[in-house]
């Protein structure tokens, strides 16, 4: 767990901010020339390192997520913790005195992280609930399933595990079902309401109870509270942002899926090793 005095520590200045970085996979540690393959290197600048085969420089951020970025380490550090904290662009920016555009850039380089690494998610197993909800600004016409001009997304709970949520194209049977195919194991206790894209569960190996809620919101065990918890924590959250772009709208839904799942544990830390593996992969890419 990373309290304030650690944090300072890391921050104290740009070379523990630099250490820091690096343990975590965040920066690439030089042993031989990425041009060459010469190992006779040296620091020409506290920044910058020089191959003296090829005579070839390069700054100590090449080969790292933050290649484009010239945020101080410690600055990027105290911005990962703003953005742990819920905290505004606008507000971060205005914190760490940087311009909105280049904090904007950062936070959302934290959300492409997260949905990156959500997608290599493990499977759910276990208690499954299902269900199916809309997202977006007020519009006149239809409500609940098949509004208009709402974005439909799909959640998927484990009881006592983690959510699963995915912008959809539509909430037919064949795609909530494909999708349940995708992400939860076969032989999984499923819990859904009596929406009829549900039909067709149990020919797919999966075990299926329904709540019908014109009557009832739980009848013992059998009930949809989880996701629905879900989904009023998203649309909660959301209302600051006044509207989000429906482009933009899959990484903020993955941040939220993020912020719900590791709400009890320390949030620094678990995005900190999120951009690490995000790192690993994208500079592999």
């Amino acid at each position: 767990m990373v309290t304030l005095i650690d944090l300072g520590r890391y921050t104290q200045d740009e070379e523990s901010a630099e250490t820091y970085l690096r343990d975590h996979g965040l920066l690439k540690s030089y042993s031989q020339c990425p041009y060459c393959g010469c190992t006779h290197l040296g620091h020409i600048r506290r920044q910058r390192l020089k191959c003296y085969g090829c005579r070839r420089e390069w700054g100590i951020r090449k080969g790292s997520i933050f290649e484009r970025s010239q945020v101080p380490f410690s600055t990027l550090l105290l911005a990962v913790k703003l953005f742990e904290l819920d905290m505004s662009t606008r507000e971060a920016a205005r914190q760490l005195g940087l311009a909105y555009n280049t904090v904007y850039r950062l936070h959302h380089l934290f959300r492409t992280a997260i949905l990156s690494i959500a997608e290599d998610a493990a499977s759910l197993k276990g208690e499954i609930e299902l269900d199916e909800s809309y997202f977006g600004g007020r519009r006149k016409g239809k409500r609940g399933r098949g509004a208009a001009g709402k974005v439909p997304v799909f959640g998927i709970l484990e009881r006592g595990g983690k959510v699963r949520v995915e912008v959809v194209q539509n909430v037919k049977g064949e795609t909530l079902l494909e999708l349940t195919i995708k992400k939860v194991k076969r032989g999984s206790l499923v819990y859904t309401d009596r929406f009829q894209s549900y039909n067709g569960l149990v020919s797919y190996g999966f075990r299926h109870k329904r709540i019908d809620h014109s009557k009832r919101f739980a009848n013992g065990k059998v009930y949809i509270n989880g996701i629905e918890g879900f989904w009023s924590f998203a649309k909660q959250r959301l209302i600051k942002y006044h509207g989000v772009d429906p482009a933009r709208f899959p990484f903020y839904l993955k941040e939220l899926e993020f912020r719900y799942n590791y709400r009890d544990m320390d949030l620094f830390d678990q995005l900190i090793e999120t951009l690490g593996e995000y790192a690993r992969v994208a500079v592999t890419e």
